[in-house]
């Protein structure tokens, strides 16, 4: 069967508007072009489409089962032509992201609701990694952009720098290390430094000679914080997980002699011209203007 979508258009104008006449008005045709469209399309099915005994042109039971199939089709190409005309705009299929998980996600999804909003066919997926990670699932996943406060072993990616983090090492209220003064590094490694899948030298954190006997590794800092907050040790927190927690006195700054303050400088992370669509660039604006 040679079968062409201006045919099954016809036949599903027919079915909706109930005559040939308000068919043709709504495909703006004339009705001889109708019937020979539908004429053809039962030639080439070789099936009754129509049941022409009445005064109204209505489907047979083979024209609405044939309809039923073929309104997918239909669907699927209208999306597709509307994705042809938007694309040729500069909208991206698909926008994978891959971001380091303690980089805020709420200005990230607020972005992605902005190109929803704007009408982007763009497809947007959005994974949480950490520290070395982060660029492992980029590479992977031929992801197009990647959001990390490490810098990439990889060379030839282009970046844009995004808004400072700051991080303090805080334990809770009743631990040991919150009621000194002044914390050396031997009582730092009398206790459990927590990290989230371990850390990187690439950080500089002032605990790095502390960090290869880490005690307890967490998958998140939602489960760092809950085990932060148990007392069940020390580490570093991104300011903006923990400011309630500061501000009601559950956790407090560890006064450690090194450092006890950090601020990790993101970046994002593109490979070639993957920044260059329209999402991408919607995304990375909204991002450094937050």
């Amino acid at each position: 069967m040679h079968i062409s979508f201006d045919q099954l258009r016809a036949l599903d104008a027919v079915a909706t508007h109930g005559t040939l006449a308000r068919a043709a008005s709504a495909l703006h045709k004339r009705p001889s072009a109708l019937v020979y469209a539908i004429t053809q399309l039962e030639s080439q099915s070789g099936l009754a489409l129509l049941d022409r005994s009445g005064y109204r042109s209505a489907l047979s039971p083979a024209g609405e089962r044939f309809l039923a199939e073929a309104r997918p089709l239909l669907s699927g190409y209208d999306a597709l032509t509307t994705l042809c005309h938007t694309l040729r705009t500069g909208w991206e299929p698909t926008l994978r992201i891959v971001l380091d998980g303690i980089y805020p996600s709420r200005p990230v999804l607020r972005q992605v609701q902005a190109i929803r909003q704007s009408g982007a066919p763009t497809h947007v997926e959005v994974s949480v990694e950490y520290l070395a990670g982060v660029e492992e699932a980029f590479v992977q996943r031929r992801a197009d952009l990647m959001i990390s406060v490490l810098p990439p072993r990889a060379a030839g990616l282009a970046s844009r720098p995004l808004p400072p983090l700051p991080a303090y090492l805080v334990a809770a209220r009743e631990h040991p290390l919150s009621r000194l003064r002044q914390a050396t590094r031997e009582d730092l490694a009398a206790h459990t430094l927590v990290t989230v899948r371990g850390s990187d030298p690439r950080l500089q954190l002032s605990t790095v000679a502390l960090e290869p006997s880490a005690a307890l590794q967490l998958h998140d800092f939602s489960s760092k914080r809950e085990a932060l907050l148990c007392g069940m040790g020390y580490g570093w927190m991104p300011a903006y997980v923990i400011a309630d927690d500061l501000r009601r006195g559950r956790l407090r700054k560890v006064r450690f002699i090194d450092g006890a303050e950090h601020v990790f400088h993101p970046r994002v992370y593109a490979l070639g011209d993957r920044a260059d669509g329209r999402a991408a660039r919607l995304l990375i604006s909204g991002l450094r203007a937050a």
